[in-house]
């Protein structure tokens, strides 16, 4: 069978999760929460956000065929915003980054107890360095290619809602628009270059003539909104 012939979902719609209590904390500050990570639940700003995306994106796709979601506490909650009255799948293929012992450990910890992590991680850099017990971005890379895979094989021509997060998502836009890898790196470390808390990000199926197979595209000008700027 030629997969590329195999059309992608009508339209793949990705939500990031509203804003949680991990955003408004700095790194330092998460380290001495009392949660993990995958834990953190949405802020109270983040539950209006998520209420006012829910409104648009309902509007915009009233009756998605799939609504997937990581397993994370606050894509859970941001889903439920979105589709109170829907059911709603987790698939693990969607979280975070898991960055290992940076996750709890202060950086001063690391400078005492193991400095030669601290050079390891300077010298290899942020896109192929993976901590230990952790992740590297090409790791995840190959989450995102996997969940690409069954989104082929199992909703193809359908409309999927997506809630994820917005390194995630980077690493999908990477592989989409061939993003070499400075370009990622310097997107990653860039945050006005990731998807807003609670905004809306489209993909649509396209048959490309050129490369004889289906593709993803994207409309920066149509295919990204945050429903909830200026009005909090």
């Amino acid at each position: 069978m030629d997969y590329t012939r195999v059309p992608y979902p009508n339209c793949v719609v990705f939500v990031r999760h509203a804003e949680s209590v991990g955003n408004i904390r700095t790194r330092e500050e998460q380290r001495s929460f009392p949660v993990g990570t995958n834990m953190y639940e949405l802020s109270p700003r983040g539950r209006e956000q998520a209420r006012l995306t829910g409104e648009r994106v309902r509007e915009l796709f009233p009756n998605p065929d799939r609504i997937l979601r990581s397993y994370y506490a606050r894509t859970n909650e941001t889903a439920r915003f979105l589709y109170p009255d829907r059911e709603i799948r987790e698939d693990a293929l969607l979280a975070e980054r898991d960055r290992g012992m940076w996750t709890d450990a202060f950086e001063a910890e690391v400078q005492q107890h193991a400095p030669w992590e601290i050079r390891r991680r300077d010298a290899q850099g942020s896109y192929h360095y993976r901590p230990p017990g952790g992740e590297n971005l090409p790791d995840v890379q190959m989450r995102v290619r996997e969940f690409r895979r069954s989104l082929k094989f199992n909703y193809s021509e359908k409309t999927i809602v997506v809630v994820g997060h917005s390194q995630w998502i980077l690493l999908w836009q990477a592989i989409v628009h061939g993003w070499s890898m400075e370009e990622t790196t310097a997107r990653y470390h860039d945050k006005s270059a990731l998807v807003e808390n609670a905004s809306i990000l489209v993909y649509r199926n396209a048959w490309d003539e050129g490369r004889n197979k289906y593709i993803m595209t994207h409309n920066p000008e149509a295919d990204y909104e945050v429903p909830w700027k200026d009005k909090l």
